[in-house]
């Protein structure tokens, strides 16, 4: 598990030179929103994040409570850890190629059986064959995905 992003931005700024769980949450919601995790996967999703941070060494917890009452202080090399902790470019660009491929598989296999099924039962090829047509959209649209970021990853400067 990689540290979030945004996380990492949050706890860069000066102004988290110490702080509580709970602040970095209200920040997080603050940031990206409250639509992508509920109350209790946010919670969870901060104290996870918490967590890596202390494991790999970026904060530490200056008193030993429960982890939301604890106050959280950047260690002094914060700044160089902070550097491995996030994916090169070209890491989430293989992450994203690998999903993309999967997602291709997924879709021909469903466009296929869909192209069957119009086979074994004519009398349900329209109401088949439109979900065909979608599937075989988005397998499209995935495969020029996988395009650009196979051209970007056979870009050596990536």
């Amino acid at each position: 598990m990689n540290v979030d992003e945004q996380i990492l931005q949050i706890v860069s700024d000066p102004s988290f030179d110490s702080f509580t769980a709970f602040e970095l949450k209200k920040a997080f919601v603050e940031k990206v929103g409250e639509e992508h995790f509920g109350v209790v996967e946010m919670i969870h999703f901060v104290c996870a994040q918490m967590k890596l941070l202390a494991k790999n060494g970026v904060i530490a917890r200056s008193r030993k409570e429960h982890i939301f009452s604890s106050i959280y202080v950047k260690k002094a090399h914060f700044h160089v850890v902070k550097s491995t902790l996030l994916k090169s470019p070209r890491v989430e660009l293989k992450e994203k190629h690998i999903s993309y491929k999967q997602q291709l598989l997924l879709g021909i296999g469903e466009a296929e059986e869909y192209k069957k099924l119009c086979v074994e039962y004519p009398d349900l090829q329209v109401k088949l064959q439109a979900k065909y047509n979608s599937v075989r959209d988005q397998n499209t649209k995935i495969l020029g995905k996988i395009k650009v970021i196979e051209s970007l990853l056979n870009n050596k400067s990536t």
